[in-house]
This record gives C-alpha cells, sequence and structure tokens, in this order.
C-alpha cells in the first residue's frame, strides 16, 4: 500500500521560515521488509538502486512500474556504486577473500544487456572511481585509469574524482592528483562533487575539527556546516544528510533527515512521523526529490528549494 503523509504531518524545523519544503512523503511501493538501504538516483531519474546495510548486492527499483530487478549479489557492490549520465551503465565494487586477505575489483554491468565485465582487476587496494561523460575513470594513486565505456554521452570539460586516501581528502582533477586536506591532517571521510561541479562536501570524522564542510575545488573557502551524517548533495546549494545518530553508544535512537544551505544558513530538521531514524537520504539531480531508507522501507520525499 502507497502511505503518503502531508506537509502538515510531516515537518519540524528549527527555522523560522524553511527554504526546502517538504510538500509530500511517500513510501515505495514493494520496499517494505526487503532489507533495501542506501538508495540512490540514477542520473536519468527513471530508477533508483538498493543496496544491503552490509553494502552486499545491488538492486535496480524503476520507478514506472515498481518492478525490482537483482543487477548483482557481490560483496561490496552497494558502496560507492556510479551510474552512468545516461543511466545505461553501473560501476561497482566486488570482494573477495582469499586466505583472510581481502581483494576488491571494479566491474561494470550493462544494463541493457546484463553483461558483467571487469574493468580493474582484483588488488589489495580499494580504489576510487566515478564517471566523466561516458568514461569511468580510476584513481590509482599516481595513476588515473580510463576507460571509454559509453559513446551516447557527452565528453566534459574537466574530469574530477574525488576520494579518500590514508585518510586525507584527495581530488584527481584530470590528470592531477592533489591533497586538499582543508582542516590540516584529520580522518576525511564522506567526499562528494556538487553537481555543477564547483563545490565539495565532506566530513572530519574526529578530533577538534570534527563535523562537515564545505569548500572550492582547490581547497579554499571553506564553510563548517554543523555535524551532517553522510552528507548528499541537494542541487547545488544545499546538502542533506542525517543529523546525529542519537543513542547511548550502543542502539541508535534518533536520526532524523536535516537540509542545511552550502553557507551554513537555514538549517531544517525534517522529523518523519513514526520513523525515528531516516538512513543514507540522497537526492535526484533537479534537488526536487529525496529517497531514504527508514524502518525497513524506502520513502521518496518531494520537496522545494525555496531560494
Amino acid at each position: 500500500m502507497k502511505k503518503t503523509f502531508l506537509l502538515a504531518a510531516v515537518l519540524c524545523t528549527i527555522t523560522a521560515a524553511a527554504q526546502v519544503e517538504v510538500k509530500s512523503i511517500v513510501e515505495l511501493p514493494g520496499t517494505n521488509n526487503q532489507g533495501f538501504c542506501s538508495p540512490q538516483f540514477a542520473p536519468t531519474g527513471d530508477y533508483l538502486l538498493f543496496t544491503t546495510s552490509s553494502c552486499k548486492g545491488l538492486v535496480k527499483y524503476d520507478l514506472a512500474d515498481n518492478s525490482v530487478l537483482q543487477l548483482t549479489d557481490a560483496d561490496n557492490a552497494g558502496y560507492e556504486a556510479k551510474i552512468s549520465d545516461g543511466g545505461k551503465m553501473v560501476v561497482f565494487r566486488d570482494v573477495q577473500y582469499r586466505d583472510n586477505r581481502r581483494y576488491t575489483a571494479i566491474k561494470r554491468i550493462n544494463l541493457e544487456n546484463g553483461e558483467i565485465a571487469i574493468l580493474d582487476d582484483y588488488s589489495r587496494e580499494k580504489y576510487a572511481f566515478d564517471f566523466s561523460g561516458g568514461t569511468i575513470r580510476v584513481a590509482k594513486g599516481k595513476q588515473m585509469k580510463s576507460q571509454r565505456l559509453l559513446t551516447d554521452i557527452r565528453e566534459v570539460e574537466n574530469k574530477y574524482v574525488v576520494a579518500i586516501e590514508d585518510m586525507d581528502l584527495v581530488l584527481y582533477t584530470n590528470n592531477v592528483r592533489r591533497v586538499l586536506n582543508p582542516q590540516g591532517k584529520c580522518s576525511y571521510i564522506w567526499p562528494n562533487i556538487s553537481p555543477d561541479k564547483k563545490h565539495l562536501v565532506y566530513t572530519v570524522a574526529s578530533g577538534d575539527k570534527f563535523g562537515t564542510y564545505v569548500c572550492d575545488m582547490e581547497g579554499n573557502n571553506v564553510t563548517y556546516l554543523g555535524y551532517v551524517g553522510a552528507p548528499q548533495w541537494l542541487g547545488n546549494n544545499y546538502v542533506v544528510g542525517m543529523l546525529d545518530l542519537w543513542g547511548d553508544g550502543y542502539k541508535y535512537t534518533h536520526s532524523p533527515l536535516v537540509t542545511i544551505r552550502i553557507d551554513a544558513q537555514n538549517l531544517t530538521i525534517h522529523k518523519i512521523p513514526g520513523h525515528e531514524i531516516v538512513l543514507y537520504p540522497a537526492a535526484n539531480q533537479e534537488g526536487d526529490k529525496v529517497v531514504f531508507a527508514a524502518d525497513g522501507a524506502v520513502y521518496m520525499m518531494n520537496v522545494e528549494i525555496k531560494d
């Protein structure tokens, strides 16, 4: 059954006039009690990818007919999987264990015919990767490995891959590798590039600089956002994520969804009736829809940015 909550019952905000207005929230049919987690939109907006809480496997969810298709059951496939601009190709990790040692390969699946192929063979390293137009780029230390997968997608002027390497925040621009580390030597996590390729959002995981930040592509003009768990871009001027995991250190009790503008204004806490814990929200490219997991189901939240 499809469940919809209207705005009056949905939104609790700590600002006087929220700039991200929630229009409705809908439970996606067929997702309840399926163990789906970490949903993400295809750039084309016509389907979602799901994984599990352990990042095992990838599932495609068609938004037109609510159908579910298992793409792979590979271990770690759901960790930072990437979708091509045209939505025809998905690139993911596959983890195997040999003699109690972990090996990771990077693979792609063609959604038009289901064919799976290895792009980067099994190794002890966990390389970052991303699409630039129709080309997949794998950051391998000082080397950038590129492979053209699709010919119907535009080429882009600047090709970026952001990575965490030995806890450093690293940005690859074309074939140039730079360690940014805007807060100095820290433990960086959750880096993401804005859709317009002008900003980075990232989190410092510990220490006196703990929190979430936005900077430009040079690592300058840094803005502190407080703490936003697993931050993702909502358009080019807002970030969406989890406010915090408030608990006793052993069991999470609250994790509301939060949106904040990249100038650290208009922080809004969105509390969903009946759902104290909202996990890993992500937005579409247009910035008018957010998907998230809560209590065993996946939900879509329709929003309007009022800037």
